[in-house]
């Protein structure tokens, strides 16, 4: 059992959160501590290791209380008797602050793909990518003054909102870095910041949500490779056809692409002199045959920086996009599978709110880190393990408290034998999986009609076409 000192059955300095104790160790907890100045200065009843534990217990039993989650702490055989009050418990959440979670936070987060991993790798480069969503937190005057309100389309949204921006590994769906603030704050501000986290022989993927020739020259200028989706409105002007039916153009602000497209019209003068980024622009139809005979088509605009079009083919760029569904995966799992669907964090104040989602983060990428190792020891996909089996499995280790004393051991082994188990694996080929786009949150149960057809169709066949630039470089000279 993990070590604790007994003053008088009053205070304990031992924390564990089952076999995660193994990726969140108590000294990398006490060193995190030190660093933000958050040690006790005397002896509590709630040391301030044992917070932090509670903290991400917090993460993993969601649907109980304070009082449900420290019992859960404190269920497993020989543990102290302490018996705080919830209000005890917030207090202590209080001390704490949100500052040590940040710290743990960095220290957990990274890329863990092995080298050429399957799913994670595409021709020498670490597949990434980034998205922003928006995190419940409760209806109060602190929260709503911080985070402000989201307008949807029936109007302002029922709950104030904290916008998460993160940066994601395809493959593991392990979070390289992530950036909290208000809904207010912009996608834009936030994967700006992001850019912090990317390095040369990484190809970051994102969609239309990610515009903007700033945030593109900060991407770029770290040395990452883009490949992102553009907006239907975008017309980026066509200074070469490639012999693939991809052009090269150049992603600028207004007023230069204005100059860049009246000049290519005639090509009658030099060429103006602008800032920007080189890009080559790919435009294909995406054609979903489904099993039951049907086919739906969609069109695809990716730019890339990726100019050459012999050692990059446009068509494997096209199917290669469709890996920035990673980070939708992801949120997933961190605010449906982790936290539950549709629950809103406890936290009535912005710090306790920013602490409590900061634990979620952390037990999430630790999660992750299992999943990873489980898969590279079993040489299969980290795509076929299930988190579901794994978090289950870890709460179940919190309340045995198994685990936690085989300290410097990357795999755990009571989690790696549930999440390996052949019923609980994942079959391969899920990404061919298609499902309608439907509304998550219907306003009655009679939203629907009962006669939609939502249900997911497995093994769809999927064609990428790409479309020639002749038409579009005769078009714009016009």
């Amino acid at each position: 059992m993990p070590e604790h000192v007994d003053a008088g059955g009053k205070a304990f300095a031992a924390g564990h959160l089952g076999e995660l104790t193994q990726i969140i160790t108590p000294s990398l907890v006490d060193a995190v501590l030190a660093q933000t100045g958050r040690v006790q200065s005397r002896v509590r009843k709630l040391p301030s290791r044992v917070v932090v534990y509670f903290v991400l217990a917090m993460a993993l039993f969601g649907e109980c209380g304070y009082r449900g989650v420290w019992a859960a702490l404190v269920a497993a055989p020989g543990m102290p008797d302490v018996d705080p009050s919830a209000a005890a418990l917030r207090q202590a959440r209080r001390r704490l602050g949100s500052a040590p979670l940040s710290v743990l936070f960095d220290q957990v987060k990274g890329a863990v793909a092995a080298e050429e991993a399957a799913g994670s790798w595409w021709k020498g480069l670490r597949t990434v990518a980034w998205d922003s969503t928006g995190i419940l937190v409760a209806d109060s005057e602190a929260n709503r003054s911080y985070c402000g309100r989201a307008t949807g389309r029936n109007g302002v949204c029922g709950f104030p909102m904290i916008r998460l921006s993160a940066l994601v590994e395809c493959g593991t769906r392990a979070l390289i870095d992530a950036v909290l603030g208000p809904w207010t704050q912009a996608e834009e501000s936030q994967c700006t910041m992001l850019c912090r986290a990317l390095k040369p022989g990484m190809l970051l993927l994102a969609d239309r949500g990610s515009k903007g020739f700033a945030l593109a020259r900060s991407a770029a200028a770290t040395g990452a490779q883009l490949l992102w989706r553009m907006s239907a409105d975008l017309q980026p002007p066509v200074l070469h056809a490639l012999p693939d039916g991809t052009y090269l153009s150049m992603s600028t602000g207004i007023n230069e692409r204005d100059r860049l497209r009246r000049w290519s019209r005639h090509r009658r003068t030099i060429a103006p002199q602008i800032a920007g980024v080189a890009i080559r622009v790919i435009e294909a139809t995406v054609a979903v045959h489904a099993a039951d005979g049907t086919t739906t088509t969609t069109s695809l605009r990716l730019f890339t920086t990726l100019l050459d079009h012999r050692r990059y083919p446009a068509a494997e760029l096209a199917e290669l996009y469709h890996r920035r569904w990673q980070a939708e995966t992801a949120y997933f799992g961190l605010k449906v599978t982790l936290r539950g669907s549709d629950r809103v964090l406890r936290s009535h104040h912005t710090d306790g709110a920013r602490q409590e989602l900061l634990g979620l983060l952390v037990v999430y990428q630790a999660a992750r880190l299992i999943v990873v190792d489980a898969a590279l020891q079993a040489g299969i996909a980290p795509s076929q393990i299930s988190l579901a089996v794994t978090i289950r499995t870890a709460r179940n280790t919190v309340i045995t408290a198994t685990g936690t004393m085989r300290q410097g051991c990357r795999l755990t082994p009571v989690i790696h034998r549930a999440i390996l188990h052949p019923r609980e694996l994942a079959p391969q080929g899920r990404p061919t999986r298609i499902q309608p786009r439907r509304v998550k949150r219907p306003i009655s149960t009679f939203a629907y009609s009962p006669t939609r057809k939502n249900t997911p169709i497995p093994n769809a066949e999927i064609t990428f076409t790409i479309t020639t630039a002749t038409d579009r470089t005769r078009r714009w000279r016009t």
